[in-house]
């Protein structure tokens, strides 16, 4: 049995609808696709971003861990004069190290945001660069009591040389391998090792 049909017996209006209808779902499916790899770059970009940015900041905190240690003291002349030199070099220390912790603040809040994305090994690569900021501020802390800055009157305070010599290590930066020094670049270069990878894949 034959079928012919001829043009006049088409259902143009029917057809119409039908390449309509192909057409709707093949710029949706287009559109699904595009908006799938718009998403996927724009995660790239945002990890590679916060990936860049854990360690530039990680840079400007090794370089405020660093000021803080600078031995150059200007101590202002009145205050020595008047018997309060002690006090003058707490002052110039706790504004240094004010900077640091404002630093340090910084890059806790983006070491939280690394930890979202890349989970607890991410958080823990920031921990010797903590651990660097803590040894600093327990030194700087001995360095005043040695001093007497925190004894009182009936106090005996234990600053034999050696002692003075081995925390003068950690609070004076004395070059760039100083054993202080190398144990920062240390703590830095485990953020470096983390995050490099994140970086240079973009």
């Amino acid at each position: 049995m034959n079928i012919c049909l001829s043009i006049s017996d088409v259902d143009w209006s029917l057809t119409k609808d039908v390449f309509s209808t192909i057409g709707t779902i093949g710029a949706l499916v287009l559109g699904i696709l595009g908006l799938t790899t718009w998403k996927r770059q724009l995660k790239g970009t945002s990890e590679y971003e916060l990936a860049k940015k854990a360690i530039l900041v990680t840079y400007e905190v090794q370089l405020a861990i660093q000021a803080v240690r600078n031995p150059m003291l200007h101590l202002s002349r009145e205050e020595v004069e008047s018997g309060r030199r002690i006090e003058e070099e707490q002052r110039i220390y706790d504004e240094r190290m004010k900077i640091l912790y404002q630093k340090w603040a910084e890059l806790q809040t983006i070491r939280l945001e690394t930890k979202v994305i890349w989970s607890e090994p991410a958080h823990n690569c920031f921990k010797e660069i903590q651990d660097r900021i803590g040894e600093l501020k327990g030194a700087i802390w001995l360095h005043f009591w040695m001093k007497g800055a925190y004894a009182g009157p009936e106090a005996t305070v234990d600053n034999s040389p050696e002692r003075v010599a081995e925390n003068n290590k950690i609070i004076y930066f004395i070059s760039e391998s100083d054993d202080f020094t190398t144990k920062i670049e240390k703590s830095v270069k485990a953020v470096e090792l983390f995050f490099r990878d994140k970086v240079r894949s973009k």
